[in-house]
């Protein structure tokens, strides 16, 4: 029995020591358009959060009470979180910080069970771009 645990044990230590790939998602650059308006922080409040909403491509927006939006670009990507998906997620101290995990929760005959797992990134406090900035100023016509 050790003989035929040892060849799996070496497989478990060369696969923890593989590279991990960086995600290639830029938070500004996914939709809808938002603009950076300040220094990405490691982690917000739990209490404050009032949406989340999945974008899709390994991010999230979370919304929070007083009108600010943190964008979340997942540490590993994340490809089993679609847009529009629904997450759950432990809240240990009263923050949500990077490297802690989130899960997908997929709806299975009426019950709600997680999915894949996925770690945060750092929060980047963004603003939603004016997406109808090319109408014109007045009515007038």
């Amino acid at each position: 029995m050790k003989l035929a645990a040892a060849p799996l044990a070496g497989m478990i230590a060369l696969c923890a020591c593989a590279p991990v790939d960086q995600p290639d998602t830029v938070p500004a650059e996914v939709k809808p358009a938002v603009q950076v308006t300040g220094a990405a922080k490691s982690c917000i409040s739990a209490s404050l959060v009032r949406n989340t909403k999945v974008r899709g491509d390994g991010v999230i927006d979370f919304e929070l009470d007083d009108g600010k939006i943190y964008r979340n670009a997942l540490s590993q990507g994340c490809p089993a979180l679609r847009r529009g998906d629904a997450i759950a997620y432990d809240v240990r101290g009263g923050n949500l910080c990077s490297g802690e995990i989130v899960f997908e929760l997929n709806n299975i005959g009426g019950q709600l069970s997680r999915g894949a797992a996925c770690g945060l990134g750092e929060f980047v406090p963004v603003e939603y771009a004016d997406t109808v900035s090319d109408a014109p100023a007045t009515m007038d016509n």
